[in-house]
């Protein structure tokens, strides 16, 4: 008689076992479904910049044809590069706008200004420099511009990118190949960025 119970006892374990290990993989292919589909809605629903908005003491900016199109960039750690994409009025997905009141000053630590000056917005500006052209790009309230300076590098149509001071830190290729063979150089080292 014992042997009856411990016999039934352990079928029952057992096949409540084998179901709920069936549910799981069940639950597993329907999850990986919908993650897939969320994943796709979510590249799908990425909102376009807005061109059309206007902040205080700024005028949309266009910014010269050679600083366009698409780039590539690296670091030391990839194998792959990934697209910069600079168009007519955005880097990346960042509308970009010029400064026209001179006598502005915003502060990142005012309340009003980060209410005014929220959003996917950086503000730039151009200069010639030592034969190459700069783009000095920041949001509005941050403290450091990041720099892209026009330039070669070994042949290669490059961006150079620099914070503030002018040192240059790294860059950034029109060839995915060139992007990739050079991730690892110290580009601290250039001087010139026109040769």
């Amino acid at each position: 008689m014992k042997k009856l119970v411990l016999v039934l006892f352990s079928t029952i374990l057992l096949t409540a076992c084998s179901n709920t290990s069936s549910n799981n993989t069940e639950n597993k292919s329907s999850s990986s479904k919908s993650s897939i589909t969320t994943s796709k809605r979510s590249k799908t629903a990425t909102p376009k910049p807005n061109l059309n908005k206007k902040y205080p003491g700024f005028k949309l900016a266009t910014i010269p044809d050679n600083f366009q199109g698409t780039w590539y960039q690296t670091d030391i750690y990839s194998t792959q590069a990934r697209k910069f994409i600079i168009t007519k009025h955005t880097i990346m997905d960042s509308v970009v706008y010029q400064k026209t009141d001179p006598n502005l000053n915003l502060s990142h630590r005012s309340e009003k200004d980060n209410k005014t000056y929220a959003g996917n917005a950086t503000m730039v500006s151009f200069e010639d420099k030592n034969g190459s052209q700069w783009l000095r790009a920041r949001g509005f309230l941050d403290t450091v511009d990041i720099i892209y300076i026009t330039g070669t590098f070994k042949g290669h149509r490059c961006l150079y990118l620099a914070y503030s001071s002018g040192d240059i830190h790294s860059a950034i290729f029109k060839d995915r190949k060139a992007a990739l063979k050079y991730r690892k150089y110290d580009f601290s080292q250039v001087t010139n960025p026109s040769n």
